[in-house]
């Protein structure tokens, strides 16, 4: 798939600091004066990590503090604070969650619900989210006590924000990650160590698969298996959280399992070394080679974990050792692994295809995906399943388009771009919750506005617009003021 994960570790390389409550005076960048009561979470590199009592970190420089009082520190806030607190931030109208404890589901709206219907289905989607996260929490205690890792039970609430539109979810991307990684446009779904927040989509609740995988993030950093802002290798972040699968809501494998979606990625190959992932984080942190990192992420975590449990065991352990804040040079990672594991990682990557394609025939693992010359997505609450087909007349495109919204009757419109600046275009102004309809087969020869030069000349991409029925939106498409490329 072209948009792949993002997990927001921001790792600003600090000396780590012992856990404390204090009370902090400081001034922030618009030189207010700030008190603060919080616990010391790292510190180093002329900064503090401040944990607050909602789970949130601040980030303050050691020169903004003007006064620091010992304190016993703040107790952590319940999971109705916690709602009350998201409600204040996006707004009554807009806003809806429900609690099962630690899990806090809330649901950012595009527009106010309209009817006790809409609120209804609003409600039996939480509810939805919520015991899946619920199935998260127990699949990962079965992996922690498989591998011999302890836990710790969360201290704070755990969030997941589902954000009805892309527009919404990717500003709030924007603001959280300050633009850093991978863009907000490519991403899915992200975890923040910063906020202690998973975030997603809503489009990802079709398939549940970001979800999965950033809950992942969230129970290892929560259950205290990791510290967060620890120096950890992306490898061994990505590589755990890729290793559950899922079939909707429903979670199907763990790490010890091959997962079919990586696995086929994996046996396609890619230029990625084992010994570039060990020692540094670049391939994950921008849009080129995140796909491949994320696959070899899998791979060796996948390989580890089964071929090598009591080493891998004593990794995972090692790891939890490492404080927040702290910095780990290349050689060092290289020397945490090598130590550990007895050998380098070129060396597990040597063995790690043919005992892969062991475990395929031994698990009778089926690779699916779309047939050729189609390709499914899910973008802004539909899900489309289209396909290109060149003649001599030009590249003609169709498919069909399902709603996947949970709450509301949408509008659509979507358009199929050619690498040739030519596209094709359908208005679809009314289609109900789970409903289909087919994008009737068509030539792309309307020409686009501003081409995009980096698609090849037979080369397709598809760009989705939702908007509830009843919007100024929907209304103005169906007046003929479409967002035509």
């Amino acid at each position: 798939r072209i948009m792949r994960l993002l997990t927001l570790i921001v790792a600003i390389g600090l000396l780590a600091g012992i856990s404390q409550a204090d009370e902090f005076t400081y001034r922030n960048r618009e030189g207010e004066t700030v008190t603060l009561e919080a616990r010391l979470y790292g510190s180093g590199q002329g900064a503090f990590a401040l944990l607050k009592a909602d789970g949130q970190v601040e980030l303050v420089p050691e020169r903004a503090v003007t006064k620091r009082v010992p304190k016993e520190g703040p107790k952590p806030i319940t999971e109705e604070e916690m709602v009350a607190k998201l409600t204040k931030q996006f707004g009554e109208d807009r806003f809806r969650a429900q609690i099962k404890s630690p899990f806090v589901c809330g649901l950012v709206l595009a527009e106010p619900l309209g009817s006790r219907v809409e609120e209804a289905r609003c409600r039996a989607f939480l509810k939805k989210a919520n015991d899946f996260m619920k199935r998260v929490e127990t699949i990962f205690e079965q992996f922690a006590r498989e591998v011999r890792v302890p836990l710790e039970s969360a201290e704070f609430p755990l969030v997941l924000l589902i954000f009805e539109t892309d527009n919404d979810f990717e500003a709030y991307a924007k603001e959280i990650t300050g633009g850093k990684g991978i863009s907000a446009s490519r991403t899915l779904g992200f975890y923040s160590a910063i906020t202690n927040f998973l975030a997603i989509r809503m489009s990802e609740c079709h398939t549940f698969e970001t979800p999965l995988h950033e809950a992942i993030h969230q129970q290892v950093y929560n259950r205290q298996m990791l510290k967060r802002l620890a120096p950890l290798p992306a490898w061994f972040n990505e590589g755990i959280a890729t290793g559950f699968e899922g079939n909707g809501d429903r979670i199907t494998n763990g790490p010890v399992k091959v997962n079919s979606y990586y696995a086929k990625r994996a046996a396609e190959g890619s230029p990625i070394g084992w010994h570039d992932l060990v020692s540094g984080d670049v391939a994950f942190r921008g849009d080129i080679f995140a796909g491949d990192a994320y696959t070899h992420a899998w791979s060796m975590h996948w390989l580890l974990v089964n071929q090598h449990r009591d080493e891998y065991t004593e990794f995972v352990k090692m790891l939890g050792q490492k404080e927040p804040m702290a910095k780990s040079t290349e050689e060092e990672r290289q020397k945490d692994f090598e130590t550990v594991f007895g050998k380098s990682a070129e060396s597990f990557q040597d063995e790690f295809l043919p005992q892969l394609k062991l475990e395929v025939k031994r698990q009778k693992v089926r690779f699916k995906g779309p047939a050729k010359g189609r390709d499914v997505t899910q973008s802004n609450l539909a899900e489309v399943d289209f396909g290109a087909v060149l003649r001599p007349q030009g590249i003609q495109v169709g498919g069909k388009l399902t709603n996947i919204s949970y709450i509301r009757e949408m509008a659509y419109y979507v358009t199929i771009e050619t690498g040739s600046g030519l596209y094709a275009d359908w208005l679809i102004p009314n289609l109900g919750i789970n409903r289909s309809t087919n994008l009737k087969s068509q030539y792309a020869r309307k020409r686009v506005s501003n081409p995009n030069p980096g698609l090849g000349a037979t080369a397709v991409v598809i760009n989705v617009h939702s908007a509830p029925v009843e919007s100024d939106e929907a209304k103005a498409w169906a007046r003929g003021n479409v967002p035509a490329p």
